[in-house]
């Protein structure tokens, strides 16, 4: 009866990963790459937070990887799209499309206006920043003033995923970062030597996310000319 039942579990988690079907890319072809910033008529995302100083890609040290497309995701190194399609797959989220993949661990979604999964955080208008678990937010509908974050702590993979989302021009978006330590599952060559999920750490973590989110107000808040 035991392996009987070890069977099923095994059988359910494959037919779920089988059918899960990654969100398409987006259509258009307007996100370009300029230096460390991704931008398109709505926003642009400065990845490298300020510095002049070029990211790379967290799998290799080649071409950085920039994905806005189905064809170019095809050709994607086979061990990258399945790190990040796992990502995605963890993210309780409904997500129109992809936009835009960058260097292994940075994503940018666009999402439909409703999606009943509440904040851990908000960033108010005013820069003040609180913790919905003291401070719950009555809506799922996100004001355009408001950045939202939640974060996915998987203690067996040893990584973080932050998910931030900000609305522009009307546009609903999610940028996603991902933290990773060293681990056999990851493909990463350039990871944290700690474990991050571990709360001995939380102090280094917190700052490397504070610093994150400050990708995103910055994204936010910057205006078109």
């Amino acid at each position: 009866m035991k392996h009987i039942v070890s069977f099923i579990l095994l059988f359910g988690c494959l037919a779920s990963c089988s059918t899960y079907r990654m969100p398409p890319f987006a259509t258009s072809d307007a996100w370009r790459l300029d230096g460390n910033t991704v931008s398109n008529g709505d926003m642009a995302v400065d990845f490298g937070n300020g510095s002049a100083f070029p990211i790379v890609n967290a799998g290799d040290g080649d071409e950085l990887h920039f994905i806005t497309g189905q064809r170019q995701f095809n050709s994607y190194d086979a061990a990258c799209a399945r790190y990040l399609t796992d990502v995605l797959r963890s993210i309780p989220l409904t997500i129109d499309s992809v936009e835009v993949m960058l260097a292994d661990e940075f994503m940018i979604l666009s999402t439909p206006p409703l999606n009943q999964w509440k904040p851990d955080y908000v960033r108010y208008a005013d820069g003040a920043v609180l913790v919905t678990q003291a401070n719950e937010v009555k809506s799922d509908v996100q004001p355009h003033d408001e950045l939202w974050r939640n974060l996915l702590v998987d203690t067996k993979r040893h990584r973080i995923v932050a998910i931030d989302r900000l609305v522009k021009n009307g546009h609903h978006y999610a940028i996603v970062y991902i933290l990773q330590s060293e681990h056999k599952s990851s493909p990463h060559t350039r990871c944290f030597s700690y474990d991050i999920t571990d709360n001995h750490n939380i102090q280094a973590v917190g700052t490397n996310l504070a610093s994150l989110l400050n990708i995103s107000v910055n994204a936010l808040t910057f205006i078109n000319h």
